[in-house]
């Protein structure tokens, strides 16, 4: 199984493409074990310049990349090993960040998270040449604080070598999950995820699972949030 979960056209016309793959054979020349992250650049027609494959014995999964300003790459996502490019795990899934240079060479990787399960969904650059990471966590340890219980959203800021600036557990009680975090013009966040039921940080929920939209400051506090949908089951990826 080889999945293709983001992409990203580069500067040069082509694509940089992350995901993950099982594969030992065919495009993929190297698999570290069970499931890797997989990052493919192609030229503007599709071929394949360059593809490497990153993790250890356990599941990585990558859920965003994006082109630094350098000309790398830096993808997040998860990770469930401590072994062959994974280093320092917490505990069952971290979230995973892994830059490297223009060519695939990886330059470093970080893990962030707790015992539980950590998965991110998204990174995004900001003005000071760091990154937004946003995604969810059920951990209460390690890297999170503030948890409200079950599985909360998940924001990290970092500086452009991966050390954590803040970190905010945003939710409620029951199942909260961040999908993309974005800098706003003022320095701010958006965060957009969904929510379950109310509760915590969370008001105006109109059933199941509602969209919910965050608007944070620039260290990460609410400045307001906003539940949108109706009884049913509404969730936002975007």
């Amino acid at each position: 199984m080889d999945q293709c979960v983001a992409m990203q056209q580069t500067t040069d016309g082509g694509y940089i493409l992350a995901g993950n793959s099982e594969s030992t054979n065919g495009d993929v020349t190297v698999n570290q074990g069970s499931n890797d992250v997989w990052l493919v650049k192609t030229d503007a027609a599709g071929t394949i310049v360059w593809q490497k494959s990153y993790g250890g014995s356990s599941y990585e999964y990558a859920y965003s990349v994006l082109q630094t300003s350098d000309g790398g790459y830096i993808m997040a996502g998860s990770t469930g090993s401590n072994n062959g490019d994974v280093t320092g795990n917490h505990g069952s899934n971290d979230f995973w960040v892994v830059k490297t240079d223009a060519a695939g060479v990886l330059q470093w990787q970080k893990c962030y998270g707790g015992t539980s399960q950590d998965i991110a969904r998204s990174i995004q650059p900001t003005s000071d040449g760091g990154y937004i990471i946003c995604g969810g966590t059920g951990s209460s340890d390690g890297d999170v604080t503030g948890y409200k219980g079950s599985n909360d959203i998940w924001v990290i800021k970092i500086n452009a070598t991966g050390t954590i600036g803040w970190q905010k557990c945003l939710g409620g009680a029951h199942i909260d999950e961040g999908y993309k975090a974005i800098q706003t013009a003022d320095g701010g966040y958006m965060v957009g995820g969904y929510s379950s039921v109310g509760g915590g940080d969370i008001t105006g929920n109109h059933g199941i699972e509602d969209f919910w939209v965050v608007r944070l400051d620039a260290s990460g506090t609410i400045v307001w949030q906003k539940s949108l949908g109706g009884p049913g089951e509404d969730r936002a990826y975007a």
